[in-house]
């Protein structure tokens, strides 16, 4: 029993060295990027949305791919506008009041691959996030904002991967 334990350790520490974490598939034909600053479209986005939500994508996609980023002529293009953001009343009470609101961000993106013109794309990608109606938006606006954006730029990232 013993020898079957340490055949299993074994084997786990061989299989565990051999894996590799990666969010954009290694076989992409790209070695750089750039992301315009999203435009603000959404009337009801805090001011400067688009470009704190532009630094957070750019942030995303350098921490999970081996893609560089680049001002000038890169190999993918990204742009895209803030195109809604609003609250919405999500679950309600016998009383008819809201017991949770939701924030929900929606956002076009523009993708030009600048090696492969078949893997470009134009596509439109909405994430919300639920708070306790009891509080006040603009309490948990910033908590909110962070967990739409990372929502949204997984989206980005993983809709780059499945092109490839």
């Amino acid at each position: 029993m013993r020898k079957l334990i340490h055949i299993f350790i074994c084997i786990a520490l061989v299989g565990c060295e051999s894996l590799e974490y990666s969010m954009l598939d290694g076989s992409i034909d790209a070695e750089s990027f750039s992301v315009e600053i999203f435009e603000e479209q959404a009337a009801n986005a805090p001011a400067g949305y688009g470009i704190s939500y532009t630094e957070y994508l750019r942030d995303f996609i350098v921490s999970r791919s081996k893609l560089k980023l680049t001002a000038e002529e890169a190999d993918i293009e990204i742009s895209g506008k803030i195109s809604k953001y609003f609250t919405s009343p999500v679950s309600i009470q016998s009383d008819e009041n809201a017991a949770t609101n939701r924030l929900t961000i929606s956002i076009e993106v523009s993708v030009i691959n600048n090696k492969d013109e078949k893997q470009s794309f134009e596509r439109n990608f909405s994430q919300f996030s639920d708070y306790d109606a009891s509080l006040d938006l603009s309490a948990v606006e910033d908590e909110l904002i962070e967990d739409i954006n990372e929502k949204l730029s997984q989206d980005i990232v993983n809709q780059l991967s499945s092109n490839w």
